[in-house]
């Protein structure tokens, strides 16, 4: 049985309703109060030190944290990258890609429900039986990380279950070795875990879709109002802003996405483009200044004159590894399944050199042509787990 989502408790709930106007922007007199997102009160120490060429690395307080280049996969710092841990409101890009496929149409209008307010944690304030387009939808989810707006979509999509669904084939295609979705939202659930060098995947893939790369370069989006479905009464619009204040704050900065729970801490994926270079940085379990931490893994990277990568990552989807297989082979039949999954394990070597998982350690340990059932059977194993009640 899939286990329920985690609620805050009522000591920290009640500090939060205080600060309700900071947290919901829209009809709060309609909504449950939101828990908050944003990152506590600092207990750890980070200190970046010098972010110059030829200084070391910054090492945030975090339990994972990864730098590389986008484009040639060269990894240039990075702590426990293929450590799984929970992604918070990171996750809802792998929400984007999955449901943006199936909700194609942005103009397109969804009822809200009352089970969209009921969703924990930030909220943009949706009211149920107020129609929104898909496109308000994706920007509230994907700009101020508004978990109704998340909900919402999912049933768009043909429901919360669906959309998960969809989440973890897009995992498959991006060939990510850590990822488990449980929810569109990123509020944690036992079993919902990513990894620092996935969160670099699924950002790298965000980055082709130019639907989402405009939303998550707007800054400010007029978010429309509804009517009280039980006075009657016009709830005017309203403003909307983007939470990861990279766009428009750094220079050269293309988004992404920030994400914070009690369980999770401070999540954050950055990506800055300079002199057609794109460097990206993901921290995952950040205790303190999780945005900074991934900005300064960023600007240490490009100040550094000859940086020395200690590692590759691929960025090759699926279809793309099989591709290249069938390229490398051009005697062999259509790739089947088996095959593509084994190239898949060959390829995904974390940034620090060690094995991402069982796939990797069968391949490397020269099995063969045995190793493709091998792998086979553990993604197999991987879908029965998500698909059991």
């Amino acid at each position: 049985m899939r286990p329920p989502l985690t609620g805050f408790p009522a000591a920290v709930l009640a500090a939060v309703i205080a600060l309700a106007p900071a947290l919901i922007v829209g009809p709060a007199a309609l909504t449950a109060p939101a828990a908050a997102q944003s990152e506590p009160s600092p207990s750890a120490v980070y200190d970046p030190g010098p972010l110059t060429d030829g200084s070391p690395a910054p090492e945030p307080s975090a339990e994972a944290w990864i730098v590389a280049d986008l484009d040639t996969g060269e990894v240039f710092a990075s702590h426990q990258p293929g450590l799984q841990h929970a992604p918070a409101s990171t996750i809802k890009l792998l929400s984007g890609l999955a449901l943006v496929d199936e909700l194609d149409d942005p103009e397109h209008m969804h009822e809200a429900t009352y089970e969209d307010m009921l969703v924990d944690g930030t909220k943009v304030g949706l009211v149920q039986k107020n129609d929104y387009s898909i496109d308000d939808l994706f920007h509230a989810m994907l700009m101020s990380s508004a978990n109704d707006a998340a909900h919402a979509l999912a049933d768009a999509a043909g429901g919360q279950d669906e959309a998960v669904d969809l989440m973890n084939a897009k995992a498959e295609d991006l060939r990510l070795t850590g990822t488990e979705a449980w929810n569109t939202s990123g509020l944690d659930e036992d079993d919902q875990v990513t990894t620092a060098e996935d969160l670099l995947r699924i950002g790298r893939a965000v980055l082709d879709d130019e639907y989402l790369m405009d939303i998550i370069a707007t800054t400010d989006y007029d978010f429309p109002g509804a009517t009280n479905p039980d006075t009657g009464e016009e709830l005017s619009g309203y403003p909307i802003q983007n939470h990861t204040r990279i766009v428009g704050e750094v220079d050269g900065g293309l988004g992404l996405k920030n994400g914070y729970t009690r369980a999770a801490g401070g999540s954050f994926v950055a990506v800055v483009e300079r002199d057609d270079r794109r460097l990206a940085a993901a921290v995952l379990g950040g205790e303190t200044m999780t945005r900074d931490a991934a900005v300064d893994l960023i600007e240490w990277s490009f100040a550094q004159s000859s940086p020395q990568p200690i590692g590759t990552m691929s960025f090759e989807t699926a279809a793309e590894a099989a591709e290249t297989a069938a390229a490398q082979s051009p005697t062999a039949s259509v790739p089947t399944d088996d095959a593509a999954v084994a190239a898949d394990a060959a390829d995904s070597v974390d940034a620090e050199g060690g094995p991402p998982g069982l796939p990797h350690i069968l391949l490397a340990g020269g099995i063969g042509l045995g190793a493709a059932t091998a792998v086979a059977l553990w993604l197999r194993v991987r879908r029965d787990r998500r698909q059991r009640d």
